[in-house]
């Protein structure tokens, strides 16, 4: 009896753990959206031309929000969106930049992944969902993919999604994000996410389609993949029609406030106890630096919309 009760102690309590999960794909979505709106007004055509002909405070806040666009310590290589964004950002992928946003989205792939193993100690029994989880520990994500298409390949796509769902797409949203093509990345990010994106006109729909389906002869084309748990709320900001730079201040305030206040739910992610058994240090760590992260681009979009208001 004792030994059962502190077996039961000491496991990871499941369902608390999408909590945490949410509170990943939830910051995630909302750094997004703040790159997005601020790689908009610094790399559109209205706030520069404003800042090279006025000089000052606008000059200012413009010179800010491109350092909080490139900030390592912040939003890291954070251009997102249209036209000189939309570049900056390809450039960014093809230089192996990294992304605030992006690494956000994969901390919480990954911890999906651990909960859903969590509630699965079954797949710890079989040696080929095994050798995908070892790789998931480890932060292998090409590996964990590759291991994953194995299976498909070995026993049919029926009996690997049944043996490793949802924690498939996960997997593949993960190798997406990270992998070496930029034309996949939407994909995975609605996975990641839980946000529904229309692709592109340049790429269309193939694209969604390519990034999971076009994986070789073991993946049907056409197979849907069902999105993983806890879906993110969409943002106020990415439903509003672009304003103005006359009137953006309130909006660049409203995201770093959001931002700020993701900060704070991350620190309380980092410490959920239902993390739980090796690796949970490093996932605590791991979690803590993205909500610093957080607050530096916080405070750096919070200083460029205080710059950018008219006197």
């Amino acid at each position: 009896m004792p030994d059962a009760a502190t077996s039961a102690s000491t496991a990871p309590d499941v369902d608390l753990l999408d909590a945490p999960c949410r509170a990943l794909a939830e910051a995630a979505d909302a750094v997004g959206e703040a790159a997005r709106y601020a790689s908009g007004l610094a790399l559109g055509a209205r706030l520069p031309a404003a800042a090279l002909a006025r000089g000052g405070r606008t000059g200012r806040g413009w010179r800010t929000l491109l350092r909080t666009l490139t900030d390592p310590a912040g939003l890291g290589w954070a251009p997102r969106g249209r036209g000189v964004a939309r570049a900056g950002r390809l450039a960014g992928v093809l230089a192996s930049r990294e992304s605030l946003a992006i690494s956000i989205a994969v901390c919480g792939l990954r911890a999906r992944i651990r909960a859903a193993g969590e509630a699965r100690p079954d797949l710890l029994e079989d040696p080929g969902s095994a050798a995908v989880l070892r790789a998931v520990e480890a932060g292998r994500q090409a590996e964990a993919a590759r291991l994953f298409r194995g299976i498909v390949r070995e026993r049919g796509p029926e009996r690997a999604f049944g043996l490793l769902a949802p924690s498939f797409a996960d997997i593949l949203a993960w190798d997406a994000l990270t992998d070496a093509n930029p034309f996949n990345d939407h994909a995975g990010w609605q996975v990641a996410t839980g946000r529904a994106e229309t692709a592109r006109p340049l790429l269309g729909l193939g694209a969604a389609v390519r990034a999971f389906c076009d994986r070789g002869t073991g993946l049907p084309a056409g197979e849907a993949v069902p999105p993983g748990p806890g879906p993110a709320r969409r943002t106020a900001a990415a439903r509003a029609p672009r304003p103005a730079a006359r009137v953006c201040r309130p909006s660049l305030s409203g995201h770093a406030d959001a931002l700020h206040t993701h900060a704070v739910r991350l620190r309380g992610a980092a410490w959920a106890p239902v993390w739980q058994g090796p690796g949970s240090e490093a996932l605590r760590a791991e979690v803590e630096q993205l909500a610093a992260r957080c607050a530096t681009a916080a405070g750096g979009l919070a200083l460029a919309a205080a710059q950018l208001r008219e006197d």
